[in-house]
């Protein structure tokens, strides 16, 4: 009888040692991907299907193959233009921040960083509504300063690479006004990509106006449009500065109101160069974060 009891031991402990080896290949084959869902309003999605989403890698579709909502908490940074070219528009703001701090502080942290002279937290990540809406009230325009747009998107990326969430957004409110960041673009979308972080830009042009022929304000104007189409962020012109409340609630909720999308794909050594994703709706637009796998390297 003791061989007969071995060889069941052996054989036990044989599938206890394949079927992790069985389940890391299987998850290696899997990618996840954070999307959004938008309707023709512009507004987020509660509810997709499997079916209503295509996910291709070099131009090759993959299998969906699940669809869930994100329920992770959003790590949000709000970068708030408080240079001198946004003197006029600072009240407005001070109102917007305010209700977004009432709506989304707490279940979602919240780092307030200002961008005039240089980048400046003014209230570190927190849930506190209290600390948060106390930093909200301190904000005014910084006379003499220009912005450092780019600066301080490096500077919120390294923060959420250090403190690692599942998921950030970078909310940004800026004026059209001059740019002097030290660093171009491409600083910035790599410190971008690295975060993981979705973008999303509100641009107040009733604000002073910088030379668009300006180097510095170029980059910038290159990090908000590829910025906001390659993370799967939003980018909106506001024509009234009264309009910013409504428009930070509305990129709020776009920005807590993901899914992860998970799809299948073959065993290579060799990552995908481009990576795409759509609806099969009409009437639904899908953004994803793809800035990372998509990414030239410099």
């Amino acid at each position: 009888m003791r061989p007969i009891l071995t060889l069941v031991v052996a054989t036990a402990l044989g599938l206890s040692v394949l079927v992790p080896v069985a389940e890391a290949q299987d998850s290696a084959r899997q990618r996840v991907l954070f999307v959004t869902a938008v309707g023709d309003d512009g507004m987020p999605l509660d509810k997709l299907a499997p079916e209503d989403v295509v996910v291709r890698e070099d131009g090759v579709a993959r299998e969906v193959l699940k669809v869930t909502p994100s329920a992770e908490p959003v790590d949000i940074t709000l970068l708030v233009d408080n240079s001198i070219a946004s003197t006029q528009a600072l009240q407005d703001m001070r109102l917007g921040l305010e209700k977004f701090v009432a709506t989304f502080a707490g279940p979602h942290p919240i780092t307030l960083m200002t961008v005039a002279d240089r980048p400046t937290v003014q209230v570190n990540s927190t849930t506190s509504k209290a600390q948060l809406l106390k930093g909200v009230k301190r904000l005014f325009a910084q006379p003499g300063a220009g912005a450092t747009m780019n600066e301080a998107i490096i500077e919120a990326s390294k923060a959420i690479g250090k403190r690692k969430p599942a998921r950030a957004a970078i909310v940004m409110v800026t004026s059209f006004g001059p740019e002097f960041s030290d660093r171009g673009y491409q600083f910035a979308l790599d410190s971008l990509a690295d975060s993981g972080a979705t973008l999303h830009v509100l641009e107040l042009q009733d604000t002073q106006r910088a030379d668009s022929s300006d180097p510095n304000v170029r980059d910038r104007n290159v990090v908000i449009d590829r910025g906001t189409t390659e993370t799967g962020g939003t980018r909106e012109l506001l024509l009234a500065n009264q309009s910013l409340t409504d428009a930070l609630q509305k990129v709020g909720r776009t920005a807590t109101t993901q899914f992860e999308v998970v799809y299948g794909r073959p065993d290579t050594l060799i990552p995908a160069r481009k990576v795409e994703v759509f609806s099969t709706r009409q009437t639904v637009k899908v953004r994803a974060n793809t800035l990372k796998a998509n990414r030239t390297p410099r």
